[in-house]
């Protein structure tokens, strides 16, 4: 092994730190859930579903990590998560705000106005934003009394370009980094890191309707510099290097991962 500070074994690791991750259950943020225990965090995953049974396949690769069921729009979800997580580790050093779901109907494109496109549009705002904003007045003093730490929120490609099927989807999107630089500018002096993520299309199953689609596909990748869709653990590897001493003096930035589509002409 090098014996280096600058080795990759040194400045990526993330031993005995403590991160959360929302929407931690399946895709990306179940991948990178791994990633930063791979790289050495106690790692709580929390959402919907098998939390427990998601940590467990981590646990038994030899990994630290604990199970959270919850639901994020619960207005009291995120400070218990918060509460479970600093009763357990004594400290949160990062908090991966992932959780998300695409709502918008085809027909939201032509009449967004509707009643039924307003409430689909309510449950993201509750979801992408509302949630997001208690689960960071809980988690952000903690953090600060630690010492520091690093919020990252999940946003997307959507927040920075028009939209003609998933409009409020990326409205919401482009208020999850605004938080983030909000979060940046607000609690940088008690040494809290902020930044979003803006993923385009991830192979998982959340893209499934460009990925499995040939005329969606064909379109989209038409239109990606580097031709091919992402994978997860591209999203991930920002994530362990945005937590960890690497990326330590990157905040209040909204980092695109998307084969170059956003500078595409």
């Amino acid at each position: 092994m090098i014996d280096s500070p600058l080795s990759p074994s040194s400045l990526f690791s993330l031993d005995g730190r403590v991160a959360i991750v929302t929407g931690a259950t399946s895709g990306m943020g179940l991948v990178t859930a791994e990633a930063l225990a791979a790289a050495g965090a106690h790692v709580v995953l929390a959402g919907l579903g098998d939390a427990a049974g998601a940590a467990r396949g981590l646990v038994d690769r030899g990994m630290s990590a604990v199970g959270v069921e919850c639901d994020l729009t619960d207005a009291s979800a995120p400070a218990a998560l918060v509460a479970e997580t600093r009763d357990r580790f004594r400290r949160i050093d990062v908090v991966f705000a992932n959780a998300g779901a695409a709502m918008d109907a085809p027909q939201d494109a032509a009449h967004p106005g509707t009643t039924k496109a307003l409430e689909r549009f309510d449950r993201m705002v509750d979801l992408h934003v509302r949630s997001v904003l208690r689960l960071a007045d809980a988690a952000l003093p903690v953090m600060a009394d630690g010492g520091g730490g690093l919020f990252l929120v999940m946003s997307s490609l959507s927040g920075l370009r028009g939209n003609r099927a998933i409009g409020g989807y990326g409205i919401t999107k482009a208020a999850n980094a605004q938080l983030a630089r909000n979060i940046a500018v607000q609690w940088g002096p008690r040494g809290i890191r902020a930044n979003a993520l803006s993923p385009g299309v991830i192979a998982t199953d959340f893209a499934r309707p460009i990925t499995d689609d040939p005329d969606a596909a064909t379109v989209r990748l038409a239109k990606t510099p580097l031709g091919r869709f992402g994978r997860p653990e591209e999203v991930a590897g920002a994530v362990v290097w945005l937590a960890s001493d690497a990326g330590a003096f990157v905040s209040g930035q909204n980092i695109v991962i998307d084969g170059g589509t956003l500078a595409a002409d």
